[in-house]
């Protein structure tokens, strides 16, 4: 999958990047115990088990058991910046969406980690959100990937301004962009100078 050409003369988003650079710097802060049980009685039973053969069934089971020494691995990973590299290896399943069965082109790769990295991985993530999210770096407009909200909250507020600008007496104009593969086509280069503008650098 080929890059979307990037511009080198058009600095928009460095323009973007200058007006909403972070004052403060996101440092990740060591997990507890405590903390790691609670994720581990929330875990779904029948979350698909990775190469390790660690079922989420068998976490759930015993979580006070298990949380002492995965809190122990979990903050040595914090504290070294190193994410174990078994956590790395996936089992890939081909997931049919539509069109000839024989297309490799119509299977989405479905990668299943183990479940022990899910649960860092959560563990990292709300961290990183919190700090996104109380530093106002998160854009109103977004509502994929965001606690309370979903891509339904975006559309009922798009159809509502657009109901606006009719009663208005205005015209709407909208444009829809569908990429193949949209997150093959991210720019790695852009995305570390958002990071690193966010305030979000070191072992992150």
């Amino acid at each position: 999958m080929e890059k979307i050409p990037c511009d080198e003369n058009n600095c928009s988003y460095l323009e973007y990047l200058n007006c909403h650079i972070s004052g403060n710097t996101f440092e990740l802060k060591s997990t507890t115990s405590s903390m790691v049980c609670s994720l581990l009685d929330k875990l779904c039973k029948s979350k698909a088990t990775g190469l390790d053969k660690i079922s989420a069934k068998l976490l759930r089971y015993c979580p006070d058991l298990l949380s002492e020494s995965l809190t122990v691995i979990f903050n040595c990973s914090i504290n070294t910046g190193i994410f174990r590299d078994e956590w790395k290896c996936s089992k890939v399943i081909p997931l049919f969406k539509h069109g000839e069965r024989r297309d490799l082109n119509n299977y989405r790769p479905i990668s299943i980690i183990p479940v022990v990295a899910k649960v860092f991985e959560r563990i990292i993530y709300d961290q990183i959100y919190a700090f996104l999210t109380d530093n106002n770096l998160l854009c109103n407009t977004q509502s994929g990937f965001r606690c309370l909200h979903s891509n339904v909250t975006y559309i009922l507020e798009s159809t509502n301004n657009w109901a606006y600008n009719i009663d208005q007496g205005r015209v709407n104009a909208v444009v829809f962009l569908d990429l193949k593969k949209a997150f093959d086509t991210v720019n790695h280069g852009i995305l570390e100078s958002k990071l690193n503008a966010y305030g979000l650098v070191g072992a992150v």
